[in-house]
């Protein structure tokens, strides 16, 4: 069983699912506050009739279901719904029950939406004002920290579209003396090391970060999950289609929110094996990695909907390509209104993280939008 936000196109996800045109009106002009969509359902009329008979409006087609009610009425009858062997257990606003995250000896507030720094010690970031030299990196740091940052991103290695691969050797010399930099500004504030390798991460971890930030979703080095639980430090795991080098090239998805659901439930399952705590995971759709255009607008748009797994989330699109396109081919010095943009959107939906290039100024919109929501 799924939820599906309010804010989603329920109209484009049944067409896909290959519901006719008059079952989406008809389930469309009866959705309600909550929405629900079941697949691989073994009695279907067994099963419309159950949900029918709670309050629920069902459409079908072969297995899959889609169902609607009110929360109210969820509430009442998702007990009931477990004990018939659908997972129930979260709740119909796409909430979390965990409140706080610890980073080695750091607390990050989770009833926040907190802005990740970017720290780029590359020279081939696809946005040059991220790119920072080893010796401007404990100003960068300062800056961000005094602009609001509450935890500061670092990487040695370019992942944008068709990048290169980075030795190890070269990597470490990236990073290491970065986070032990930024370590010399500030004891407190939390790092995460980008990478996808897992001696990286080691050795990132002994000089002083905090979290495991790995595109690969521990896929690329199956000994990164194993070093995350070692040392007992959040990681997050990001969803990505092929490798950099070869993501964008023609990416497709039938139910993009489903294959990346689908793809966070397996690497969970991989990393609780391994010995990570779930309280210590993290979950990144991947904007901009193996995604069309209308992925990346259909992951924003839905992103809460992740939390049906019970992880905090964080979104990545700060100044990406998608921004690029709808404003008509602006260039990524040229993206930062779009990118705050996405970010008052993630604090709408009370996204957990946001990772950006520009600290201050999202930093300022996201303030100003909890603000509102919460007075």
């Amino acid at each position: 069983m799924r939820f599906i936000s309010k804010d989603a196109n329920i109209k484009k996800i049944m067409y896909q699912k290959g519901f006719d045109e008059k079952e989406i009106l008809d389930f469309e002009k009866r959705a309600n506050s909550v929405v629900l969509k079941f697949e691989n359902v073994k009695d279907i009329s067994h099963f419309v009739k159950l949900l029918s008979d709670l309050g629920y409006y069902v459409v079908t087609k072969d297995d899959i279901a889609f169902a609607t009610t009110s929360k109210s009425n969820f509430e009442k009858t998702k007990c009931y719904l477990a004990e018939e062997g659908f997972e129930c257990s979260f709740e119909a606003d796409f909430a979390i029950s965990q409140r706080m995250l610890q980073a080695k000896d750091k607390v990050i507030n989770l009833l926040k939406t907190n802005v990740m720094g970017i720290i780029n010690v590359t020279p081939d970031s696809f946005y040059e004002g991220s790119r920072v030299d080893l010796a401007g990196v404990s100003q960068k740091a300062l800056e961000m920290i005094q602009d609001g940052a509450d935890v500061i991103d670092v990487g040695g290695e370019s992942t944008r579209p068709f990048s290169e691969p980075v030795p190890e050797d070269e990597e470490l010399k990236r990073v290491i003396p970065a986070i032990e930099a930024i370590r010399t500004v500030s004891k407190d504030i939390p790092i995460s090391i980008d990478t996808y390798k897992s001696s990286v991460a080691r050795k990132a971890i002994e000089a002083g970060a905090d979290i495991i930030n790995d595109v690969s979703g521990g896929t690329f080095d199956k000994d990164m999950f194993k070093v995350a639980a070692e040392y007992n430090v959040p990681i997050i795991i990001m969803h990505i289609k092929g490798t950099p080098k070869d993501m964008q090239q023609n990416p497709y998805y039938e139910d993009v929110i489903e294959e990346i659901l689908q793809f966070f439930e397996k690497r969970i399952d991989e990393a609780l094996k391994a010995g990570v705590e779930l309280e210590n995971i993290i979950l990144d759709p991947g904007i901009g990695f193996g995604k069309r255009l209308e992925d990346n607008l259909e992951i924003i748009r839905r992103c809460e909907e992740f939390k049906v797994l019970g992880r905090p989330i964080l979104i990545g699109a700060s100044r990406k390509s998608t921004i690029g396109t709808v404003l008509g081919g602006l260039p990524p010095q040229d993206r930062l209104e779009g990118t705050i943009a996405i970010s008052t959107i993630c604090a709408l939906k009370r996204i957990e993280f946001v990772r950006v290039h520009d600290v201050k100024e999202n930093k300022r919109a996201i303030l100003m939008t909890e603000a509102i929501i919460n007075s």
